[in-house]
């Protein structure tokens, strides 16, 4: 899976003000002895040129979740800066950045994963995938041969890493699917996984529910979201289905870690916020919630994005879950498919008064 989908595309700057940045994201300024541009001088504030196409080789978001991009000349390659993805057409919006946190030894590619149960059994195959008396180390790295057809168990061989690719060694034999995650890390055996408050716990109605992986994605203004990985093949057949009718979706906000929900609930309790649920409780922490771009409870037909969502959300696992939120969609599969079928979009008891 592609988790940097902006890697080879070309982008047009289309701001006249697209500031150039150092990796500080510090403004830059013209010094005595570099090739000034027409109109500009010595001590000016560096900009990229609008109408230039540009190519960006990496991303990063400040403490604001603003996002920022490290940009090339497409033509010649020629190093530009940092700048700011608003700069550009389409402020980046949808665009993919990595992993969230960022640190792994190989990213999930389909097929490569991390052993984490300490009594990983190595199993014969079908159809009693009976114990072989042998388990698999923690800790190892493998990678899936074959699944089996109720996708409970996989069999793996021995991996290892050379030069970010993956080399398949000997064949190790069947495992339960449930002893490996994705992708080849330390990150599982860390603190911060490990936390049921950490970055990437998920929660439930008050109850933890486990970590997940996380995707950095660009959303509405050029702000850092993150989305687990679960939902973002679907998010993105979403999105391409309403490109393919002119309709531009978004995102506003999507999960939220349990620190921030903790900020937001405190700046509502102290009258200076929106209304937060209590850390833990709300609907964005549990990894199927999406604030997308509708306008703000536009339910009279005249918010094109809501009434496309309307007529195809379902179709594509997504449904509105909240009373009173136009933009609120989570991807709930079975559920929507369920109402597609009897030409609904919402939960029953979701109002819009």
């Amino acid at each position: 899976m592609n988790f940097r989908s902006y890697a080879g595309k070309v982008f047009v700057v289309e701001s006249s003000k697209a500031i150039v940045r150092n990796e500080q994201l510090q403004e830059q300024r013209y010094k005595a002895g570099e090739t000034l541009p027409a109109g500009k001088n010595v001590g000016d504030v560096k900009v990229i040129p609008q109408r230039s196409e540009v190519k960006v080789t990496d991303v990063k978001a400040d403490a604001d979740r603003h996002t920022f991009v490290l940009a090339v000349a497409a033509d010649t390659g020629e190093p530009f800066g940092w700048t700011s993805a608003a700069n550009l057409v389409g402020s980046f919006a949808n665009e993919t950045a990595g992993l969230s946190p960022a640190t792994w030894a190989l990213e999930p590619l389909g097929s490569n994963m991390t052993c984490t149960d300490k009594n990983a059994v190595v199993r014969g195959g079908a159809p009693d995938f009976a114990s072989t008396g042998n388990s698999i180390p923690e800790r190892s790295f493998v990678a899936v041969t074959e699944t089996s057809a109720d996708g409970k168990f996989v069999k793996v061989s021995a991996m290892t890493i050379a030069e970010n690719g993956m080399q398949v060694g000997a064949e190790i034999g069947w495992t339960k699917a449930t002893n490996l995650r994705e992708g080849c890390s330390d990150l599982y055996f860390s603190s911060e996984w490990l936390d049921e408050k950490g970055p990437n716990a998920c929660w439930r109605h008050g109850d933890y529910i486990g970590a997940k992986l996380l995707v950095n994605i660009v959303g509405f203004g050029a702000e850092m979201e993150q989305i687990t990985i679960d939902t973002l093949e679907p998010y993105l057949k979403l999105k391409d289905a309403a490109d393919a009718e002119n309709i531009q979706l978004s995102i506003n906000s999507a999960f939220r870690t349990f620190a921030r929900q903790v900020a937001l609930r405190r700046l509502f309790e102290s009258g200076h916020g929106n209304l937060a649920a209590q850390p833990g409780a709300s609907n964005h922490q549990h990894g199927q919630a999406f604030d997308l771009n509708t306008m703000h409870n536009k339910f009279d037909g005249s918010d094109r994005i809501y009434e496309w969502l309307k007529r195809n959300g379902p179709r594509h696992g997504f449904v509105r879950t909240v009373s009173k939120e136009s933009w609120h969609w989570e991807y709930r599969p079975a559920e929507a498919a369920a109402l597609a079928a009897a030409g609904k979009f919402k939960l029953d008891g979701v109002s819009d008064a």
